[in-house]
């Protein structure tokens, strides 16, 4: 009969196995090029590496790389190099393997992303660098030739973000306000709208914990009267744009925690006073017949039938993309019940770049998404590299 140390060691090689089939199932269902033994065998080799090693929360040290690895793939996009990078990001740093043993293995093209990784961690802040956070960050940029390396380094900082109910709350505060002032700002320039969206408010549980429970619960209570309101705002545009032969889906927004608080700080008002808590993202399946830029208003002229547009909030991103890659048609219209509601109005391949940022332009530029071709991608990253060092570049003239 087993005893109960045999059986949580069962019961925990399961779980690894099963979070690490998880990643494989994401990313076969991905575009990306089917590099399974690659990936096998550097999650194979991160697993020797760290065994034995546990989390702060008790657990296998093993799934902290296996979740870095599912961020880089399902929510930021990359592919087989960036994924075996992720699995083997730590190993460099805390286990008696050298960089030499990675590209012996793996190749220098992974070996370079872990090395890369391996400067930047740790020791490079020191007390002044919040109130230096513009320079740390450009620092960060500077310091690998390989933008993917500050992609996966925004995915391990995101986990640990997650993660960070088992530190000590002195670490958790300090760990946050790095977060906020040094990563969130990174993942807005990369465009990851999603990820810097989730560490500010993580970042904003930790430093202020009373505060966010109190403007979260104030959120929640609001909630079913929000959603009923985007219902009743909806219902005709989905209608009219339906009858209109659109593809579309049509969702609501509700605006995060910490932008809540940012424009409580701001404005000096109460949350009671916050009345943009709602917007509604209209994404489309573009018609070949017209440009996306084309479809794009003439669905806001199809919408403006139907509710009266505010004169002075119309943003246009679709004529000009934000340096990092961001386009969307952005209106605030006044819906049947007095409220002023945003719509953002994007095609399909314009969220797929606001919620994966610049990993999403591979995916769309020609021949760019394929990782054999490197020489292509290497010019890319040069490339968002230089929009993100130098904020003046006009991401256009690079692009």
């Amino acid at each position: 009969m087993e005893s109960n140390e045999e059986k949580k060691m069962i019961d925990e090689e399961a779980q690894i196995n099963e979070a690490f089939q998880e990643l494989l199932d994401i990313y076969l269902a991905s575009q990306h090029r089917k590099k399974v033994e690659l990936i096998t065998k550097a999650f194979n080799f991160a697993r020797q590496a760290h065994k034995g090693v546990r989390r702060h929360s008790g657990e296998a040290y093993i799934m902290h790389p296996l979740a870095v690895a599912r961020i880089v793939c399902k929510e930021i996009g990359l592919g087989s190099t960036s994924i075996c990078a992720a699995l083997l990001h730590d190993v460099v740093e805390d286990t008696e393997y050298t960089a030499e043993d990675i590209a012996h293995q793996f190749g220098p093209k992974i070996a370079s992303i872990v090395v890369g990784l391996t400067k930047i961690s740790g020791g490079v802040f020191g007390d002044k660098a919040v109130k230096q956070a513009e320079n740390v960050r450009k620092l960060l940029l500077t310091m690998s030739d390989d933008i993917r390396v500050m992609l996966i380094k925004l995915a391990d900082r995101l986990h640990n973000m997650r993660t960070l109910a088992a530190q000590r709350p002195e670490k958790q505060r300090k760990i946050a306000i790095e977060t906020q002032y040094i990563y969130a700002p990174m993942a807005h320039r990369l465009g990851l709208f999603p990820i810097k969206t989730e560490l500010e408010n993580l970042s904003f549980k930790y430093e202020l914990p009373e505060l966010y429970a109190e403007i979260e619960a104030k959120l929640q209570a609001n909630k079913d009267a929000q959603m009923e309101n985007f219902e009743e705002f909806a219902a005709p545009i989905r209608k009219h744009l339906t009858m209109m032969g659109y593809e579309f889906n049509l969702y609501a927004r509700t605006k995060s925690v910490y932008s809540i608080y940012k424009k409580m700080v701001t404005k000096g008002i109460p949350f009671e006073q916050v009345y943009d808590l709602l917007a509604a993202r209209i994404v489309f399946e573009p018609n070949s017949q017209f440009s996306e830029k084309d479809q794009c208003w003439m669905i806001y002229s199809a919408i403006t039938e139907i509710y009266r547009p505010h004169p002075e909030r119309i943003r246009d991103w679709i004529s000009t993309p934000k340096a990092n890659g961001y386009e969307a048609l952005h209106c605030t219209l006044m819906s049947h019940t007095g409220i002023w509601i945003e719509v953002q109005i994007r095609s399909e391949r314009m969220n797929e770049v606001a919620e994966k940022g610049i990993a999403a332009h591979w995916a769309y530029k020609k021949d760019g998404f394929a990782e054999g071709n490197e020489s292509e991608m290497d010019k890319w990253i040069a490339k968002i590299k230089e929009i993100l060092v130098n904020p003046d570049v006009n991401a256009l003239d690079l692009l």
